[in-house]
């Protein structure tokens, strides 16, 4: 009888033994289970042609793999109310209007994400000396950003913005022929931690023979430079109907950072996009 409960006794721990040990083990079964299969991530294409062109421009889609195909689609000012789709792209195209284009590539029927571009044929033909020296690192789109028609947003890390530190801004446009003029825009920008503050006040003059200039108006400068919200403002002005065939912008520098800000005494940008006339 003994002998018989020493034999059960043995038996229970051998079944508790194996239960413990498949607790133990269960855990890392799951984990294996689960892992995730890791998948090539396919390179979505490089889309190259002029930001910035007259009449047309090439435009050339190239895949970062040679092997994936591409697949494309343009869109214009036309196209929304159109419904578009993805083409096979197959060799470089001409565009003669400002113009967006999407593209991606596919390998194995896997995609890659959408890469869009845009490309903007200029608005106008005007000329446009700016007498200040711009930032090399705040070009923008070079000699015609103020005037391209692609208006910069609060995120100027973008590039679509011209910089110019611890001076006066100033540039003469020239219309090419003489313009009415009734409305003038500048922008600009403050980021007060990147050292970008507004402009003082900015003055708009015009003229007929890009010597004789007379004022037209002054806009002063109505946001407080401590304010550390990152924002534009437009320095617009209503006019009445006046012929010119040069126009003046003039952005005055604040000056260097004063006491409250960290870094006291440093110089200052201004910070200035788009330039337009109606």
């Amino acid at each position: 009888m003994k002998k018989g409960l020493l034999v059960l006794s043995l038996l229970m721990l051998q079944i508790m033994d194996a239960q413990n040990h498949s607790q133990h083990m269960e855990p890392l079964r799951g984990t294996e289970d689960h892992t995730p299969i890791s998948q090539e991530t396919i390179a979505s294409p490089i889309i190259k042609a002029d930001r910035i062109f007259d009449f047309s421009t090439k435009v050339e889609i190239t895949p970062q793999n040679p092997g994936d195909k591409i697949y494309y689609m343009t869109l214009d000012a036309g196209d929304v109310n159109k419904k578009k789709k993805f083409a096979v792209y197959k060799k470089p195209f001409t565009i003669s209007k400002t113009t967006q284009v999407q593209a991606y590539t596919e390998r194995k029927r896997e995609k890659s994400s959408v890469v869009t571009a845009n490309f903007n044929r200029r608005p106008n033909y005007w000329e446009v000396t700016t007498l200040s020296k711009v930032n090399p690192q705040y070009i923008a789109t070079g000699k015609f950003a103020l005037i391209d028609g692609i208006r910069g947003d609060i995120d100027w890390k973008k590039g679509d913005w011209q910089g110019y530190l611890g001076q006066n801004f100033e540039t003469v446009i020239d219309f090419q022929s003489p313009l009415q003029i009734t409305q003038i825009t500048s922008t600009y920008l403050q980021d007060n931690k990147s050292l970008i503050l507004m402009p003082k006040k900015v003055e708009y003059y015009a003229s007929m023979n890009a010597k004789d200039y007379f004022l037209l108006d002054t806009i002063e400068n109505d946001i407080d430079p401590k304010d550390e919200k990152v924002q534009t403002k437009d320095f617009t002005t209503e006019v009445l109907p006046t012929e010119a065939r040069y126009l003046k912008v003039k952005a005055y520098y604040v000056g260097k950072l004063p006491g409250w800000h960290q870094k006291t005494g440093g110089e200052t940008y201004i910070f200035v996009d788009e330039i337009s006339v109606k």
